[in-house]
């Protein structure tokens, strides 16, 4: 059962996808089903179904995490005016700093994701992953060498305060995949 919703569920999604980005034209409709039949698959194989299905939360991680597309959306927008007007202004208002913020979020996608979006954000972005002696924590063949929990975050100003921007990323993230 949990491999007919996942199917259904992603398929779906990807439909949904490729109208928004390429049009309903009747001419490409080959390639759209082709393309969903791929993209599901690949999905199926990277990243198969766990656990049993549960219609309850459905509601309520979709509305989180449209919450969170909406505020990750704005905050690239502010972020990328911030960034403009820095570099426009002269003298130009850059003073690159590195802060040290909590990693808040357990191992697995939902940190993953804050992680990426983290780094897609206009003004910051994570350098590096310690351990908590300030170790750098990196991933090899064999798994991690320690366990990451903080981040380095390199800004183009320490105003900007990239920290509580990162609670704030990991608090909207932990919400969506709950």
């Amino acid at each position: 059962m949990k491999y007919v919703v996942a199917v259904l569920l992603r398929a779906a999604v990807l439909s949904l996808l490729w109208v928004f980005f390429s049009g309903s034209w009747v001419e490409y409709a080959v390639y759209g089903a082709v393309s969903v039949v791929v993209a599901t698959a690949i999905s199926l194989w990277v990243m198969p179904p766990v656990g049993p299905v549960r219609v309850g939360r459905w509601p309520r991680r979709m509305w989180f995490s449209l919450r969170l597309m909406v505020w990750f959306g704005w905050q690239s927008v502010l972020g990328g005016v911030d960034v403009a007007v820095r570099s426009l202004r002269r003298p130009v208002q850059i003073e690159p700093a590195v802060i040290t913020a909590e990693i808040r979020l357990p191992e697995g996608n939902a940190r993953q994701l804050a992680m990426v979006m983290m780094n897609l954000m206009p003004g910051s972005m994570i350098q590096r992953t310690l351990d908590s002696s300030g170790a750098t924590a990196q991933t090899t063949g064999q798994g991690p060498t320690c366990v990451p929990e903080q981040v380095e975050l390199h800004t183009l100003a320490a105003e900007l305060d990239p920290a509580d921007q990162w609670q704030q990323l990991q608090h909207r993230v932990a919400r969506a995949f709950a």
